[in-house]
């Protein structure tokens, strides 16, 4: 989809997003995510966790937002977001939003095989104050009480930022990640994560795949790719009685 349609769609659904349940619903499209953990399981995030809330911004979820599969989305991810926030003292969060310094981005060899992807929104994503880059309004970033927002320019989560910098600094062990799209920075950044020695869990339900998304990716990376890693996919009933468990956070 053309960056100018995304940022449309963004614009014209916020209200959809803001008049959606406030009861989450075990609703992965096409059908429900098996989690690999057990649904009586009294895991915890233990204390020293944050939760990376990746690339919530009006480009992308407005293209998915005037869909059932995207409103239950949008609900299930900022149900989460606000239950953290009113724990006391609340979990790090930290959100992502791409965008780029100017027109040329500068960031992006031309040659290089992200040029494709950076190409495609346009100017939608140029400069900290593009409209499409903003993270959307269903989803409350409170800088109070200590989240963070980080650039980037690549699918996965940490790049060209202190991402990694701020996970070992706080002492940071588990990461908690929710975002779109799927086969994007979710898979990008687990598998880093991953390989950094953190432990992994993904909230299927607060995961999603951009239109057009071909019939069984979003099914095939949470059942089939991340599990195998191993990273833990949960439900976001899980997700929450984990958040009620875990704590106080440590940061």
């Amino acid at each position: 989809m053309r960056a100018s349609t995304l940022l449309l769609a963004s614009l014209t659904s916020t209200a959809l997003a803001q008049n959606a349940s406030t009861t989450p619903g075990y609703d992965n499209y096409p059908t429900p995510i098996t989690s690999t953990l057990p649904a009586n399981s009294n895991f915890t995030f233990g204390r020293h966790y944050a939760l990376l809330n990746l690339d919530l911004i009006n480009a992308l979820v407005g293209s998915v937002a005037p869909s059932p599969a995207g409103q239950a989305f949008i609900n299930n991810t900022a149900t989460f977001i606000n239950a953290a926030h009113a724990l006391n003292p609340p979990p790090l969060q930290i959100f992502t939003r791409i965008y780029f310094a100017n027109a040329r981005k500068p960031e992006v060899n031309p040659n290089g095989g992200f040029a494709t992807v950076a190409g495609s929104t346009g100017n939608a994503l140029v400069g900290a104050n593009s409209t499409g880059s903003m993270v959307y309004p269903a989803f409350t970033v409170d800088a109070a009480a200590g989240d963070l927002t980080l650039q980037k320019t690549r699918y996965y989560a940490g790049a060209g930022n202190a991402l990694e910098q701020i996970l070992e600094s706080q002492g940071i062990d588990t990461v908690v990640l929710s975002g779109i799209r799927t086969s994007g920075v979710i898979l990008s950044t687990a598998y880093r994560l991953f390989d950094l020695d953190y432990k992994v869990y993904v909230i299927a339900n607060n995961t999603i795949e951009t239109p057009p998304d071909t019939p069984g990716i979003n099914a095939a990376i949470l059942e089939g790719i991340l599990p195998k890693l191993p990273a833990n996919v949960i439900t976001i009933e899980q997700a929450l009685g984990a958040l009620k468990r875990s704590g106080p956070a440590v940061y």
